[in-house]
């Protein structure tokens, strides 16, 4: 009986929400799978390109060159030198060092980690230097910054250190890749940071395309499910009887 031309219109109501809420939750799916690819895309080979043709100061972070070698020039800000605890070399505990450099061409600062300490102490770099390293995002979460009045910061997040650097900053951060020598005497006690160091990018990444994906794929199932009582409710009202009151002499 619902299969009546009258009854058409709802079927096909139904098919037509149910197919679009499957193909755009395939498509943000995709969407996903797509940004945590290019987040883990592993490019730090290949040779170094100007960072000016991959991001500026107020640009979004890249995700394709996650991990491209990039070099520019630019002053050191010193005063703003941080340390970020529990980071590893081996089986040693200690600090990464890092220090904006205001970028050549730009007002704003790029972060730079000039390597790895064993303690939050280091000689401060001044002056103007040319820097290759490897560009990374910032790490999207991890305990927050308890005390932001110290050089101390436990992650690697633009809201921990745009509160010790007077200057806008860069949406990512460069790991220098570049022989002790160019750094000195700055890099004295300190040692050089690998690609392999760099903490993976956060299980977060694209995280808001995955969710799109299932939302689209609950919208579909309410839709059938809306298809159903209608099936339902339409079958008993064609076939249940209509009740007639008998006429009185």
């Amino acid at each position: 009986m619902m299969l009546r031309p009258k009854f058409w219109a709802g079927h096909l109501a139904m098919i037509v929400c149910l197919s679009a809420a499957v193909g755009l939750g395939l498509w943000q799916l995709d969407a996903w799978h797509t940004r945590r690819a290019d987040a883990a895309r592993h490019i730090s080979a290949q040779p170094a390109v100007a960072l000016s043709s991959v991001m500026g100061g107020d640009s979004s972070f890249p995700g394709r060159s996650l991990g491209r070698q990039v070099t520019f020039s630019g002053r050191w800000i010193g005063a703003s030198t941080l340390y970020v605890s529990d980071r590893y070399l081996g089986n040693s505990v200690g600090y990464w060092v890092v220090t904006p450099i205001l970028v050549d061409g730009t007002s704003s600062a790029m972060p730079v980690v000039r390597g790895w300490s064993p303690t939050h102490t280091s000689t401060i770099p001044t002056g103007r230097v040319a820097i290759t390293g490897w560009l990374q995002a910032t790490e999207g979460s991890g305990p927050v910054d308890a005390n932001p009045d110290d050089d101390i910061i436990p992650t690697m997040r633009i809201a921990s250190i745009v509160q010790h650097v007077n200057t806008d900053l860069y949406s990512g951060y460069v790991v220098a890749n570049v022989p002790k020598s160019t750094l000195a005497p700055f890099q004295s006690g300190i040692s050089s940071v690998s690609a392999a160091a760099i903490p993976a990018v956060s299980g977060f990444t694209a995280l808001r395309n995955f969710l799109y994906a299932i939302e689209w794929w609950v919208f579909g199932g309410f839709a059938v499910f809306v298809w159903v009582r209608w099936c339902r409710d339409t079958y008993e009202l064609e076939t249940t009887p209509l009740e007639t009151t008998p006429v009185e002499a």
